[in-house]
């Protein structure tokens, strides 16, 4: 079969149809990129606005263009805008149109996750938004400190949008970074093993990694705030054994590994740019790619650096100002290796790299400015000023904003097939260069001047209005740069000049396509056999390109993590709804938790569960016979790993939430002199519902062992014998809180909140394993007309269980065992 007659095969099967049903159905990772890229800069131009409202009323001294709690409403929704509704989802916009293309993969591993994810990030950020329209908006502060976010002090629901909101963000935003790591370590092109991936595909991978690891302590404060709000508990209640701190802990643990999931992507573009516009490869590629690993590791460590001001012992305080200062390092290698590329080739200056100069420049600034902040004496001086502000703006708007400018400027052409206009974009980069400077760096000035942050107007004698005039007309003139790019983005992508396939001369693989890419990729799953595949052409030896034609359903490659050996053929989902109705049913089941109704709370919690059966339900799949993919497919057989590898991601999210649970628990009771405050749980039903756990899991392994010999009754009967011991264990549990409740309540104080919140919460985890393994007992036995699910579900099912299991042990020695000890 010629090439065009295979293309031709091929589009047929994974092009969406052009279709109201097809726009909402689609799976394809192109189409979910470019609406990530659009949505997050409508996003944008919304906390820009914002923060030019700010910007007139702090112009001068005394104004009253905002009234104070306007002035509180616009801060608190500007902030977490920019921060998580724009700022890291513009970047996973990139890495879900380009890493398939890169990987020589047809599309992400879990595509209809990926789905799922826009859907989520879109809603949730609508729900958020909504508080405008009921007058109901978040007026804390991005960052949300208690107590002043407790009902006493925050009436209305304005901060329970606050914590839904970013609790349904973190479901899409985790489950995009399980499927980022998941497709980074199971979909390489052949031969593209780990030493010879792009860079781009280091810092995603890290930034996925530090989401699953840290974005659970957000999840776990925004739980006890809400319970706080809406339940009476007392997490942050100090009259009753809570302690404020705990929010400021959880939330920094999350919030400075957050730093680096919204700018290290962006160093992994900058990475991947240079080159083409250096003429050269990157200057220590195994440097980079270390430095960006490492950066994620240190980010995991240096949370407290943000809380130096609250008061703790000098040996804590040295450790995190060490580790803070430690970081630099990191970004030092990657600056100089961007340098030194420039340095040893021979530049062509665009409309990107001046962007990417720019980036470059206030990188440095940002970094340095940052550094000072870890010297304990100093950051005692400017916490709280605006010298804090200019640094974080440094840092969030000029690693981030700027390489993603550059990323546009780069990469558009192959989204649109147009190239931009070169003129406007060096306009564009200009005023977005000198507004930003102007605007921010007068900033460290009056930080250091002691002008505080998070006010809304000052004395006229404390001699700040000049340099407040001058930072507002600085925001204006950059707001104007970007206008001026985003214009020229859009005229040029519907007129603007025909763009080739590869119009940089980059070398890698998505500029192997044509532009725009096809809905299919690439016609041949491609062999890699250096780090610059497009300018080191080699001779396959064998030409095994026919054979990875995969045109016999929307399949594509499977390869093993380290050397991407091949390992099965992955077929891949079509176009579904489902994704969509799960979100829907999200929105909805948040919604019913804002107006604090449980009844609509569970209804629509069954509905969201139904909704995942059917999702995973094996659909029938017809086969059809294809041009040369059926002895790969006979030869390597089907991928099934791939969810079974998602769910081991999960497990360490979920993971790291009960690790988020015990911390909360341990600091509670290091802030209590008498700890618990009331008498212990009683041992006796802990150790019978682990006894019930443990025993569930032997039966579990026994019904993997006849599933292995296809025994499929004598499989069932095990799987059943697990649910019925789960179930027993959730009745256990109900006969132990009906005998505790009579000694204490979640309401009474901070031990009986976390109590309750820590097995209640292990609880829930119970049932869904319970469901879960039903589910997998009622799976019809893969036959013919069956899709083999891309993962084998009794396997992961079983994980999830041993997990939960674990769980409990650990709950057991600390919440049951560790007291009496004490004692």
């Amino acid at each position: 079969m010629s090439e065009s007659a295979v293309a031709a095969r091929l589009l047929e099967l994974w092009e969406t149809p052009r279709s109201l049903w097809g726009s909402l159905a689609t799976v394809d990772h192109k189409k979910i990129g470019m609406r990530y890229l659009v949505t997050s800069l409508v996003f944008l131009v919304a906390g820009g606005v914002e923060a030019l409202l700010l910007r007139l009323q702090l112009s001068g001294s005394e104004l009253k263009v905002l009234d104070p709690e306007t002035y509180d409403r616009l801060f608190t929704m500007h902030g977490i805008t920019m921060i998580f509704w724009y700022a890291a989802p513009i970047l996973s916009g990139f890495s879900n149109y380009l890493m398939p293309l890169m990987l020589g993969a047809r599309d992400m591993a879990l595509p209809r996750t990926n789905a799922f994810t826009y859907w989520s990030f879109l809603l949730s950020g609508l729900f958020i938004y909504a508080g405008f329209f009921v007058g109901q908006v978040p007026h804390a502060g991005w960052f949300a400190y208690a107590p002043y976010t407790l009902r006493e002090y925050s009436p209305g629901i304005g901060m329970d949008f606050y914590a839904l909101g970013l609790i349904f963000l973190t479901i899409s935003t985790t489950a995009g970074a399980i499927n980022f790591l998941v497709t980074i370590f199971r979909m390489r092109a052949p031969g593209m093993r780990i030493a010879r991936m792009p860079l781009l595909m280091y810092s995603t991978g890290t930034t996925s990694l530090l989401i699953v690891l840290a974005l659970p302590a957000l999840t776990a404060a925004c739980l006890f705030l809400l319970l706080d709000r809406q339940w009476g508990t007392h997490f942050f209640d100090v009259s009753h054994g809570g302690t404020p701190l705990l929010w400021q802990q959880l939330f920094w643990f999350f919030g400075h590994p957050w730093v680096y999931v919204i700018f290290l992507p962006a160093t992994g573009m900058i990475s991947v740019m240079l080159p083409a516009y250096a003429r050269r490869p990157i200057t220590g590629y195994a440097w980079v790619a270390a430095a960006t690993v490492l950066t994620g590791a240190f980010g995991l460590a240096v949370w407290v650096h943000h809380m130096f001001a609250t008061g703790m012992s000098t040996h804590t305080m040295s450790f995190f100002s060490a580790a803070s200062i430690g970081i630099s390092i990191m970004s030092t290698i990657q600056v100089l290796a961007w340098i030194a590329t420039l340095w040893h080739g021979k530049p062509i200056m665009t409309s990107a790299l001046r962007f990417i100069f720019g980036f470059i420049a206030l990188f440095v600034i940002g970094g340095l400015s940052g550094v000072v902040t870890a010297f304990i004496p100093f950051d005692w001086q400017i916490t709280d000023t605006y010298f804090v502000v200019a640094h974080i703006h440094y840092v969030i708007i000029g690693a981030n904003v700027f390489p993603v400018l550059a990323a546009f400027y780069h990469w558009l052409p192959k989204m649109t097939g147009r190239l931009m206009n070169e003129t406007a974009g060096r306009w564009g980069f200009w005023l977005m260069f000198i507004g930003f400077n102007l605007a921010f760096f007068p900033m460290h000035l009056v930080g250091l001047a002691g002008m505080p942050r998070r006010i809304y107007t000052y004395p006229a004698d404390m001699g700040w209005d000049t340099w407040n005039l001058v930072i507002t007309i600085g925001a204006w003139v950059f707001a104007i740069g970007v206008l001026v790019n985003a214009l020229n983005f859009l005229l040029s992508s519907l007129r603007g000049t025909r763009s080739p396939a590869d119009p940089w001369g980059a070398d890698t693989l998505e500029w192997a396509v044509s532009s725009p890419p096809p809905a299919f990729g690439t016609v041949h799953i491609p062999t890699v056999l250096s780090r610059n595949p497009l300018w080191d052409r080699h001779d396959e030896e064998g030409d095994p390109k026919q054979e990875r034609v995969l045109d016999q359903g929307r399949l594509t490659l499977a390869t093993d993590w380290r050397y991407a050996t091949p390992q099965g053929v992955a077929r891949m989902p079509e176009d579904t709804l489902a994704p969509l109705v799960l979100a829907l049913l999200l929105t909805a089941l948040f919604s019913a938790a804002l107006l604090h109704a449980p009844g609509w709370v569970g209804g629509f919690l069954a509905l969201t569960l139904l909704c995942i059966a059917y999702w995973l339900w094996p659909k029938p799949v017809s086969s059809s016979p294809g041009s040369g993919s059926l002895s790969l497919i006979q030869t390597l057989g089907w991928d099934e790993k791939r969810g079974t590898q998602a769910m081991g991601w999960l497990i360490v999210t979920e993971a790291l939430l009960f690790v988020s649970l015990f911390f909360a628990y341990f600091l509670l009771a290091d802030n209590n002199p008498h700890w618990p405050l009331d008498a212990p749980p009683k041992l006796e039903l802990a150790l019978i519902m682990l006894v019930i756990l443990l025993v569930s899991s032997g039966m579990l392994e026994v019904a993997r062992h006849f599933g292995k010999r296809q025994r499929t009754g004598p499989a069932r009967l095990a799987v059943f014998a697990a649910v019925i011991l789960g179930l027993a264990f959730l009745y256990v549990q109900s006969l132990e809180y009906r005998e505790r409740l009579e000694a204490v309540l979640p309401t009474t104080d901070a031990y009986g909140s976390i109590f309750y919140t820590i097995t209640s919460i292990h609880g829930l985890h119970v049932l869904i394993g319970v469901l879960m393994l039903a589910y997998v007992a009622c799976l019809p036995h893969p036959g013919p007309g069956n899709d083999r699910s891309p993962h084998k579900p009794l396997h992961a099912a079983t994980m999830y269980w041993h997990f939960v299991d674990a769980v409990w042990i650990f709950i057991v020695f600390i919440l049951y065992l560790l007291p009496r000890w004490q004692a």
